[in-house]
């Protein structure tokens, strides 16, 4: 706090003495220069980072606020710009004068609201609802409070952009967007390959465009003469633009704009030789930006905007990525069960859910779900992940009771297990119980009395009854039955173990002995080898990943791959499980400090086989990954991304290839060479370029990969410090702090037919994280029937997003996406017809988007949608 008054006293006197400074600026200047120069104001404040933040909510954001509003008063033409509904939500509980100084600063036109997000969001690592969530709420938060609409998309610090961004911008109302990262540490590259545009339309894979600005300097400039003219000069040479916005103050403790850079603006706003500088907007910047008539020749780039650095951060602190997805997962569902548990009696918890959101989406902001921040900020995570966790799971558990509560439980057995599903499509997936919570042991029967082939299993020291449930229906549930107290009756089905060797009708898995890797996966089906000619997967690999001038060099963002250390020693490989249902094979190994065991598991019927990862992690500057080289050859290989796929060349090619990407249509580029670390969400995939087979690779909590030649990685664990030479030693993902502990990781490997739609890449993907909910119910009779299901959809190219309710009345919102890249018919089923479907935006608000109104056909509604269309639903009853 110290430092922070002490920078806005004496800078304030500085200000007072630049006329000399001025002069001698001023003097440098021979020629009168065209353009203009529009200052926006700002102050970019990190929610948390190298702090906790209680230190932003305390200090941060109520001393940079006070002194921008004492400048507004000193200089009625200053402007100020702030994004971010947090600081806003933060300010109004803990500093309500405050708050009321700012809105009364935002309706004078002084103080401009800009983002229209919850935070500074990553958009690699947030689910697709996630990023339509963050603008849901902000936006509405904006309005509520001061009657702002935002248009303007403000994440200047954040590490890449996923290319459906446009679309989900047009869809909630922002027409433009303004960032800086994509220039950053160019000299780090190797060769060096610089982002080619300052102005520029981003093209969203559905066709929606935004009107993009990529800084030309920074986000928190000084305003210095010379430095205006440089950015302009830049800006004219390459776009043929006079016109230059340019963001200035000091971020975080810095205290935003300060006294001496308006004393600067104002001094060359008076000279006759200088451009035209101008106090402004950005929206008003945008807005003149578009009515140019060189707007229309404006390149467009119909990609990702990969930054070419800070790749670690996909993987950079294990757990709170997957606390992120696990809480995603859980939200999500909460809402589609609350509404069934609302048309039932029970009230939808609307409230509780927006508070978990929020919580939520506060993790989502860069530098937190980054990995970048000190560990004190992770212990703030942890307590928000396990609130979210804790109040959640009792709202889902109430729902579920609901449920359960009006439906037809009576059967066989002692009592009734409900098994709920999730996702909008029936699915034969596997069912996990915990035998302490049943008393002992049980056998599966279905409604006839049929027994259910069931094993019981022991992992992480708790012992659960697992079997398959097959076709539960879509958002809804299917009843078995539960005989207490006796063990599952031997069964017979198609799996078996021979050795290291696990089969069922559909593959065939053979571990190696010797180095504990998989030696083949045979698909019984298409009588092909999943795994490379001669190859074996599921490599254990530790790269050495210490920057040169470590502890320099940011190594809790960066990649510094080193040696690489194949573990092919294993210490034990094992057959742990053999039953009717799961066989397990486990192999031990160690590195260093580190313990890792790595189960390879096939159920019976699967045609995929699953991995469970562990590790007991010390290590420092290193980087863990698992590789599979696979019998598909291609030049690039296709990952999801939120609510669409992309496709990206291996960053071993070094020079133009005749292969043409899809997704997005184009050629091999030098850049392509930078991608060799990337973001994915549940799934990559390597299709052959025949097209006739290739295999998926599934996970359940990463996000870091790559593919180079035949192999595809996924980035399991890091050992970074963290934060800068200057301050303490802290590093990621040691096993040994509370809040990490064991990692735990699963991925799977699924070979398929045809390519990755063909292959249904999208909706297992989806399986493979919502898993099943158990619920034992006593057994009763009940208005619903013993098997339900309350929203389906087809084809397998479209998926449900969300079943919700509206925000504001009791309409029902069900979000569709079409995630096949081709237009598709969509079918959906509906366990109760609505009375009239219409098609609303994002926001709920029937602003951007045409209002298409749906013929309902008896509890079925088909809706057209465009290759990677989102569209939400509005159905009233």
């Amino acid at each position: 706090m110290k430092k922070l008054l002490a920078i806005l006293t004496i800078v304030g006197l500085v200000g007072l003495n630049t006329g000399l400074g001025m002069a001698q600026e001023q003097k440098k200047q021979e020629q009168p220069v065209e353009g203009t120069a529009w200052l926006v104001g700002h102050a970019h404040i990190d929610l948390s980072w190298l702090w906790p933040r209680s230190e932003t909510l305390h200090e941060v954001c109520p001393l940079t606020f006070r002194s921008v509003i004492r400048l507004m008063n000193q200089y009625p033409d200053f402007i100020f710009a702030q994004s971010t509904a947090q600081v806003y939500r933060w300010m109004e509980h803990y500093y309500p004068e405050d708050f009321k100084r700012i809105a009364e600063k935002i309706k004078s036109g002084q103080w401009e609201v800009v983002g229209g997000s919850w935070d500074e969001h990553n958009t690699n690592i947030p689910c697709g609802e996630s990023l339509v969530r963050q603008y849901l709420y902000a936006k509405r938060y904006f309005m509520d409070h001061f009657g702002v609409d935002v248009q303007v998309g403000w994440l200047p610090d954040v590490f890449g952009f996923n290319w459906n961004m446009p679309q989900i911008y047009n869809k909630v109302g922002i027409k433009y967007f303004m960032t800086h990262k994509l220039k950053h540490q160019i000299r780090r590259n190797n060769p060096p390959i610089p982002f080619p545009y300052h102005l520029f339309w981003w093209e969203a894979p559905d066709g929606s465009k935004v009107l993009a600005y990529h800084t030309v300097g920074g986000y928190g400039e000084s305003i210095h003469g010379d430095q205006i003219l440089k950015e302009l000069k830049t800006l004219k040479k390459m776009h043929g633009v006079s016109d230059l916005l340019v963001i200035y103050g000091k971020g975080d403790h810095g205290g935003g704009p300060l006294p001496d850079m308006l004393q600067r603006a104002h001094e060359l706003q008076k000279r006759t030789d200088f451009p035209k500088i101008v106090f402004t907007k950005a929206i008003d910047y945008f807005k003149h930006l578009e009515s140019l008539p060189v707007a229309n020749t404006l390149p467009t780039m119909d990609d990702e905007l990969y930054v070419k650095t800070h790749r670690g951060t996909l993987t950079t602190d294990a757990q709170v990525k997957r606390d992120n997805r696990r809480c995603e997962e859980l939200l999500l569902d909460v809402e589609r069960f609350a509404v069934q548990a609302s048309e039932l009696g029970a009230t939808y918890p609307r409230e509780e859910l927006n508070d978990l959101w929020e919580k939520l989406l506060f993790g989502q902001v860069h530098d937190n779900i980054d990995g970048s921040s000190i560990k004190y900020v992770y212990f703030d995570a942890a307590t928000d992940y396990t609130d979210i966790k804790l109040e959640g799971g009792k709202l889902l558990k109430n729902a579920l009771a609901t449920i359960a509560g009006q439906a037809d439980t009576r059967g066989p057995g002692d009592v009734a297990l409900m098994v709920f599903n999730p996702l909008a499509w029936s699915r034969t997936d596997v069912m996990k119980i915990d035998l302490a919570k049943l008393g002992g042991p049980a056998r599966v029967l279905t409604r006839s009395g049929t027994e259910v082939p069931a094993q019981i299993i022991e992992e992480d020291g708790k012992k659960e009854l697992v079997f398959l449930a097959e076709d539960v229906p879509g958002v809804g549930y299917k009843t078995y039955f539960l005989q207490k107290g006796v063990e599952p009756s031997a069964a017979k089905t198609d799996l078996s173990v021979k050795g290291l060797v696990l089969e069922n009708g559909r593959l065939r898995v053979e571990v190696d002995k010797t180095t504990g890797f998989v030696r083949s996966v045979y698909d019984k089906q298409q009588k092909r080898e999943t795994l490379a000619k001669g190859a074996m997967g599921n490599l254990l690999e530790v790269f050495e990943d210490r920057p040169p001038n470590a502890p320099g060099g940011e190594p809790a963002w960066n990649i510094y791959l080193g040696a690489r250390t194949l573990l092919d020693k294993p210490e034990s490989v094992e057959v742990v499980e053999s039953g009717p249902v799961r066989a397990r094979i486990r192999i031990t190994k160690k590195y260093d400090k580190s313990t890792f065991w790595q189960d390879v598991i096939l159920y019976a019927g699967s045609d995929k086989v699953d991995f469970e990862f562990r590790a007991d992690w010390h290590e420092h500057y290193k980087f863990a990954k698992v590789a599979f080289p696979l019998a598909a050859k291609n030049d690039y290989a296709t990952y999801e991304i939120p609510y669409a796929v992309i496709q990206r060349f291996s960053h071993l090619i070094k020079q133009p290839v005749k292969t043409k990407l899809e997704f997005p249509r184009r050629g091999w580029e030098p850049a392509d060479q930078l991608k060799f670390e990337v973001a994915a969400l549940r799934w990559t995939d390597l299709t052959d370029r025949s097209g006739k087979f290739g295999a998926t690779l599934l996970n359940d909590s990463k996000y870091g990969h790559s593919f180079a030649g035949d192999t595809l990685r996924i980035s399991l664990v890091r050992g970074a410090r963290r934060g800068y030479p200057r301050t303490p030693e802290m590093w990621t993902d040691q096993s040994d702090e509370p809040i990490v502990g064991i990692h735990h990781v699963r991925y799977a490997l699924v070979p398929h037919k045809g390519d990755w739609r063909e292959g249904k890449a999208v909706r297992r993907g989806y399986n493979f994280n919502y898993a099943l909910l158990p619920l034992c119910e006593k057994k009763h009779e009940g208005e619903l029937p013993p098997e339900r299901g309350l929203v389906e959809v087809e084809p397998s190219d479209v998926i449900v997003g969300a079943v919700k309710r509206a925000e504001d009345n009791d309409d029902v919102i069900v979000r569709l996406v079409e995630i096949g890249g081709r237009p598709a018919k969509a079918r959906l089923k509906l366990a109760k017809a609505p009375d009239a479907v219409s098609e609303t935006d994002l926001m709920e608000w029937d602003r951007f988007v045409p209002t298409t109104s749906y013929k309902v056909n008896g509890n079925e509604v088909n809706v057209d949608l465009k290759p990677f269309e989102i569209k939400t639903l509005r159905l009233k009853y």
